[in-house]
């Protein structure tokens, strides 16, 4: 049975929750809100289908060809509406609305409830696409979705399923076999965070400014994409907007140390190439530096091409960005995370259990003081900032 596996392994992709045949798996918190299986067995048949549906415990190969090597490219959408309200370049925009043809093509990604947590929701609406974009930074709550995406595949129906890398992994593992039509796309991923720190920081907020929460956006690009920000709209019509050098929640996630990514995140199996998915998109950090003129400072996205599937739908969609041939070198330089596992801060266990007895903002000022080296480079940040001279991550 899944209990096998050890915690600090398990990505909470919840294929075993899916593939239960009796229910008898529940994905219950721990003390950062991540969901882990916990078996009912009075429930359970013994089956052993959620061990061998685990991809952590039964690691099997890539069902579908990838590129060992997959094509790179720094691309941006030709909307200028699609590309400011994205997280990088619009390129998931574009992907998506290349995707859905009809009503029988289906999107599949990460949209915030009515309580502004993270769930997976699938849709065939185009004007639904809004909801799916931009990065939600914290682990999506994928309940029975990959049930929902097989009925539709089994039916013949066209999917898109945007993911991390280890959701990717689990619903191939779910599926078991190949779907010609089923696509999927990945991000490059930092780690996924606690859902109750991401709580934490919002309540923390609606206290300040004495209101509920009308909008999350993450990487706002009110200072620009390379000095990206987190902005908070409320009912009352306050508005909190920092950079990613003074926003809270950034500065426990960018550190060198994190504080509030899941355990597993620190030796990810999904680090280096092929890639499990078709295609893989992200910020294409770094760039401005060697190509300037792939830097407007409004989102520039790194997409890799990991299969046959994954560029016939890019090619579909060449009308509608602006696409440049890259090296994955560059790609790399710029996405360290492309090969490199995150680590957790030695003091994670006092944070934790500091978070529910201090205000977030104080929590954040202590455990993540800004040293000397931090100021230096704040002060130069807010001088280019005022002076209008652009800053390259």
């Amino acid at each position: 049975m899944i209990d096998i596996l050890e915690k600090y392994r398990c990505t909470g992709c919840s294929a075993c929750y899916n593939s239960c045949p009796t229910d008898a798996i529940k994905m219950e918190a721990d003390r950062g809100e991540f969901l882990f299986p916990k078996i009912d067995y009075e429930k359970c048949i013994k089956c052993n289908i959620c061990e061998n549906i685990c991809p952590i415990i039964k690691k099997k190969d890539i069902l579908e060809e990838r590129y060992v090597k997959p094509i790179v490219k720094a691309a941006w959408s030709k909307d200028e509406d699609i590309r400011l309200s994205s997280t990088s370049g619009g390129l998931f925009s574009e992907i998506a609305k290349g995707f859905m043809k009809d009503e029988d093509s289906f999107i599949v990604g990460a949209i915030y409830n009515k309580d502004f947590l993270v769930e997976h929701y699938i849709t065939n609406k185009v004007e639904d696409l809004a909801l799916l974009r931009q990065s939600k930074y914290i682990q999506s709550d994928k309940k029975q979705i990959f049930r929902r995406i097989k009925e539709k595949l089994d039916q013949d129906k066209k999917v898109l399923f945007v993911g991390a890398p280890c959701e990717v992994s689990g619903l191939y593992n779910f599926l078991r076999r190949p779907y010609k039509n089923l696509i999927t796309v990945d991000f490059i991923c930092l780690g996924t965070n606690a859902p109750k720190v991401y709580r934490k920081f919002l309540e923390m907020l609606k206290d300040k400014y004495n209101s509920k929460v009308k909008r999350v956006w993450f990487k706002n690009k009110t200072y620009g994409w390379n000095l990206f920000s987190t902005k908070v709209e409320f009912k009352n019509g306050k508005i909190y907007l920092k950079d990613r050098l003074h926003d809270y929640f950034m500065r426990g996630y960018i550190g060198k140390k994190k504080f509030y990514i899941r355990e597993c995140c620190t030796q990810c199996q999904y680090k280096g190439f092929p890639r499990v998915s078709d295609i893989s998109l992200g910020d294409f950090w770094g760039l401005g530096k060697k190509y300037p003129e792939l830097d407007q400072d409004k989102g520039t996205s790194v997409v890799l091409i990991n299969s046959r599937k994954g560029e016939l739908l890019y090619n579909h969609i060449y009308d509608k960005i602006y696409s440049y041939d890259k090296d994955l070198g560059d790609a790399i330089n710029g996405n360290p995370a492309l090969m490199i596992s995150p680590k957790l801060n030695e003091k994670i266990d006092d944070f934790y259990n500091d978070l529910d007895q201090i205000s977030f903002d104080k929590l954040i000022n202590k455990y993540c003081k800004v040293n000397f080296r931090e100021k230096l480079r704040i002060m130069k940040s807010e001088i280019k900032k005022k002076l209008g001279i652009k800053e390259y991550l």
